[in-house]
């Protein structure tokens, strides 16, 4: 019983660190996305837009290494909070098909899902 314990929370801890990374590989993409983007706009001498481009691609980006932060959390609310910010940022990858980088980025969230989904038992402790 305490080895199935023991190979139960091997398990899980193997699934936060493989979510973790990819959260920060996908933040990493983000932001370089974000650059290029936002390189492209001022090029094409578009200021304002490229500055609020620039702030939206940087805030989605910030929740991704939040998120990826709050892993070590074994709390419901956080669990929750997780899965709410990688649903949303997996839905904002559509807004850019057929680019690359965005197929990318849905890849990487489609992977920190499958590790997420099935680590709930980890989070349910009692408070």
């Amino acid at each position: 019983m305490d080895k199935l314990k023991k190979r139960t929370r091997e398990t899980y801890q193997a699934r936060i660190l493989v979510a973790r990374i990819m959260f920060y590989v996908n933040f990493a993409l983000w932001i370089i996305v974000g650059i290029l983007y936002v390189a492209k706009m001022i090029q094409d001498q578009n200021g304002l837009s490229a500055a609020l481009v620039g702030f939206f691609f940087l805030f989605s980006a910030m929740t991704l290494f939040i998120a990826a932060r709050m892993l070590d959390q074994r709390e419901k609310w956080s669990y929750i909070t997780i899965l709410v910010l990688t649903i949303l940022n997996l839905l904002l990858t559509f807004t850019g098909y057929p680019d690359f980088t965005y197929i990318l980025a849905t890849l990487f969230d489609i992977i920190i899902l499958t590790n997420l989904i099935p680590l709930k038992p980890f989070y349910d402790i009692e408070a």
